[in-house]
């Protein structure tokens, strides 16, 4: 239980911490270029900008179970826009 928490916050962190969200930048998924580039670009940029989707891949490459990726996932998600609120 203590783990799928941990993978929640470290994912929203990964979705929301300044330092990452230079990183993103620096690696060329601005939000503001979003509709000019192709479609394989826009895939990582999408994964990357939503909380779900990033926790679930992280947890994934952490644990190697789906079920605590899964879950670990919707947390973060659910943490995230409550957060934003």
């Amino acid at each position: 239980m203590i783990e799928i928490l941990m993978l929640a916050c470290a994912g929203v962190l990964l979705q929301e911490a300044e330092p990452i969200l230079h990183i993103k930048r620096w690696f060329g998924f601005k939000e503001e270029e979003y509709d000019t580039k192709g479609t394989w670009h826009r895939f990582f940029h999408r994964m990357l900008y939503c909380a779900m989707c990033l926790t679930f891949w992280f947890a994934l490459s952490i644990t190697w179970d789906l079920g605590v990726s899964a879950v670990a996932s919707v947390l973060a998600a659910y943490i995230h826009k409550k957060i934003i609120e």
